[in-house]
Formats: structure tokens, sequence, C-alpha cells
């Protein structure tokens, strides 16, 4: 007689809630998952399409919210966008940005107190704008390190 055993994702584990697999799901999503990041970015070579993850933007940023990045660690991925701000530009234009998928086509703000629109890529490492950009502020969630619908193998 043969058994099967059901594979479960890491987000039906944690919806289970079994003591024995909470804590190896919980490090598979990461301990940053609900942190509220900020990153205040200066200094940035000029590009529209700029990846958050990279040592180039940790370098350039001041960043709360979380704690030190150790030496070798960037700035995870964006899980969800709380707020964006273009503070410094070459070609762009300084402004507020709301933030759509990239299936849009990222625009300039089209008068005072309007948003413009940046696009975010879907790994959520990359954003883009309608021009060259030098400086921003983001807020953000980070995506989990481990996407939920992964299956779930406890440690052994």
């Amino acid at each position: 007689m043969t058994t099967t055993t059901k594979n479960r994702t890491v987000q039906q584990a944690l919806t289970q809630g079994s003591l024995n697999d909470v804590a190896e799901a919980l490090r598979k999503v990461g301990g940053r998952r609900h942190a509220i990041i900020k990153a205040v970015v200066t200094g940035l070579t000029a590009a529209a399409a700029i990846d958050i993850t990279t040592a180039d933007v940790k370098a350039a940023a001041t960043i709360t919210g979380i704690d030190a990045l150790d030496t070798g660690e960037n700035l995870p991925a964006i899980g969800q966008v709380l707020s964006l701000r273009v503070t410094a530009v070459t070609t762009a234009t300084v402004g507020t940005r709301t933030v759509s998928d990239v299936g849009e086509t990222p625009s300039a703000p089209a008068a005072a107190g309007t948003p413009g629109l940046a696009t975010i890529s879907d790994d959520g490492k990359t954003l883009t704008f309608e021009g060259t950009v030098t400086g921003f502020t983001i807020q953000y969630t980070p995506r989990s390190e481990t996407a939920m619908t992964t299956l779930f193998a406890p440690a052994s």
C-alpha cells in the first residue's frame, strides 16, 4: 500500500498554523515582509529604469523603517508602493508618481498637484520613469522572499 502526502504551499502551511511548520514557513517568507521601508535616494547616475535592489541605490539612499542592511545586502524588492516622489531629474519631471505594472506607459505629472505614472517590474525590483531620474523618495512594503504559492517543504 502506498501513502501519498498532499503538497502544501507556504501560504497553506501558515494558514493551517501547525506549530511544527509556522517557524519554517515564516523564515521562507522573510522577516521584513511587514516593514514599511522609506528610502530617500539622491545622487544616482541618471536613468529612466532603476533597480532598487542594487548596491548603487543602497549607497545613494538614506534608509529608514528597517534594521541596518548587512554588508552585501541591498534593499528588498517592492511588494506595495505606499508613496513615490521624484526629487531630482535630468530629463524627467519632479513630482509625485502613482505606480502601475509594466503594461502602462510612464508619464510626467500633467499639471501641478496631479501625479505622474511610473511602472514597476513584475519582480518588484525595477521602477521605470518617463525620463531620467537622479533622485527619488519611496515608501513601500517589501515582497516576500519566497512566493506564498511555493511548495512548502519543512526543514528536516
